[in-house]
């Protein structure tokens, strides 16, 4: 249920979940400029903490700051310790990495279903994608509630203000590892339709028991490719060998 669960609590719930899956070794391990990326059953990604959050310290040697399997590095995520640290960033990695991709084919990737279910809302953002301006033309009201809020944006602190307006709501993967997301959905309405985006999104079916409607991630098909575009300072909006995948919570209607 929304609200309920502590950050701890949902962490936790999605470690878990992984644990339930056949274990796997740690394979590649690689940091980039905005995103490390993790091999062992398949390629998983997640946005790094200090990219996100400039003047945090950046991981170190990436093979080194993982254990040898993935039910090892999944069991980081409960301690709050690597919380919004690129550890946190490296663990959530190596979960995406075991986790399978959903079977069913997506309708549409996750920035087509807000703006469908947007359009004439009141709709909440939290983090600046690059589809805010498309958007913004479609809904009623737009807010973009951002840490470093740039012109037309809202800070990120009136979330708790905002949100309860909101009749759609978007969150960024990355509140999974900065330690927000549990405060976020706390404050939407019970009936808003809550999406969270990006490439650390995992598709871990305990995020549909937390009061998320739909998981917009990806799955790396080539991960050769993908891991090249790492190395070479690429974001994930120009990495290739990436596809986005929207998974859409039982019930709910997009």
């Amino acid at each position: 249920m929304r609200g309920t669960r502590t950050q701890h609590d949902i962490l936790c719930a999605i470690a878990e979940e992984v644990c339930l899956l056949p274990d796997a070794p740690i394979g590649d391990v690689l940091t980039g400029t905005c995103l490390a990326a993790v091999r062992s059953r398949f390629c998983g990604l997640a946005s790094l903490v200090s990219h996100i959050a400039p003047g945090l310290p950046r991981a170190g040697t990436p093979a080194g700051d993982l254990p040898a399997t993935v039910h090892a590095a999944a069991a980081r995520l409960c301690d709050p310790g690597v919380s919004n640290t690129d550890a946190a960033s490296l663990a959530m990695a190596a979960v995406n990495s075991l986790l399978p991709p959903p079977a069913e084919d997506p309708a549409m990737p996750g920035q087509e279903i807000l703006l469908a279910r947007g359009k004439g809302k009141n709709v909440a953002v939290v983090g600046h994608f690059p589809f805010v301006e498309k958007l913004r033309e479609a809904c009623a009201n737009l807010w973009v509630l951002e840490k470093r809020p740039r012109p037309g944006d809202t800070d990120a602190s009136l979330a708790g203000r905002i949100l309860p307006q909101a009749d759609v709501v978007a969150v960024t993967g990355t509140t999974l590892l900065n330690g927000t997301l549990a405060g976020l959905l706390g404050s939407c309405r019970p009936d808003a339709f809550v999406v969270m985006l990006g490439p650390t999104t995992p598709f871990a079916r305990a995020l549909f028991d937390c009061g998320i409607d739909v998981l917009a991630g990806c799955d790396v098909p080539d991960p050769e490719a993908a891991l090249a575009g790492i190395r070479a300072g690429k974001c994930f909006k120009g990495l290739s060998g990436v596809r986005q995948i929207a998974w859409v919570r039982p019930g709910a209607e997009v």
